[in-house]
C-alpha cells in the first residue's frame, strides 16, 4: 500500500483494447486498470494509458495515474439478491412502444421469457438461456406489433409466470 505496508489484497485487472480507424488510418492502444482492495476496504486504483505489459510483468506506459481510498464510510445495497422466482408487473402498463419486465431468479437456471398474443401465438422471445441467480430486468419493445392485449410468460426450472401487458398506440 502506499503507506508501506504489506496485505494481502483482492486485485481487478481491467483489459481495454481501442482500435481506430480514423481517416483511414488503423491505429490500436490498451489501457490497463488494476484495483487493490485490502481486508480493511482501503483500495489503490491505478490507470495505464497506452500500456504494454512485457511478459516479465514488467508495464510500461504513457501515462500513469493513480489514487488511495480507505475504508468504507457507508455501505448501500446496490442490487437485491433473488430469494425466490418471482415474475413482476411490467412498467409503464399501458405502454407505447416499450416496457420493462423484471424478474428474479433464486438459483442458476435455463430462463425463458416471451411475449404471446390472445391467440396463444408467441410474438416475441426476449429470453432463451441459462442465467445466475439475481434479478433481471428485460426491455420488450412492440413497435412492429398492433395495440392489444399479450401475455408474457418466464418459465425457469419447475417455475412457471404469466402476466398481461396492454400496448396502446
Amino acid at each position: 500500500m502506499p503507506d508501506g505496508r504489506s496485505v494481502n489484497v483482492l486485485r481487478i485487472k481491467i483489459v481495454t483494447e481501442l482500435t481506430s480507424n480514423a481517416g483511414g488510418v488503423p491505429s490500436s492502444s490498451t489501457d490497463l486498470s488494476f484495483t487493490f482492495i485490502s481486508p480493511d476496504g482501503s483500495s489503490l486504483h491505478v490507470n495505464a494509458v497506452d500500456a504494454n505489459q512485457a511478459d516479465n510483468g514488467v508495464i510500461s506506459a504513457n501515462q500513469v495515474s493513480w489514487n488511495y481510498g480507505s475504508g468504507a464510510t457507508s455501505v448501500e445495497q446496490l442490487e437485491e439478491l433473488a430469494n425466490d422466482f418471482v415474475l413482476s408487473q411490467n412498467y409503464p402498463n399501458p405502454f407505447n412502444p416499450t416496457t420493462n419486465i423484471q424478474y428474479s431468479i433464486p438459483k442458476a437456471s435455463h430462463v425463458s421469457l416471451k411475449v404471446y398474443d390472445v391467440l396463444g401465438n408467441e410474438v416475441a422471445t426476449l429470453v432463451n438461456e441459462e442465467l445466475s441467480s439475481g434479478v433481471y430486468n428485460s426491455k420488450f419493445d412492440a413497435s412492429t406489433l398492433s395495440s392489444g392485449i399479450y401475455f408474457y410468460t418466464l418459465k425457469a426450472d419447475n417455475f412457471t409466470a404469466t402476466k398481461k401487458l396492454m400496448l396502446v398506440k
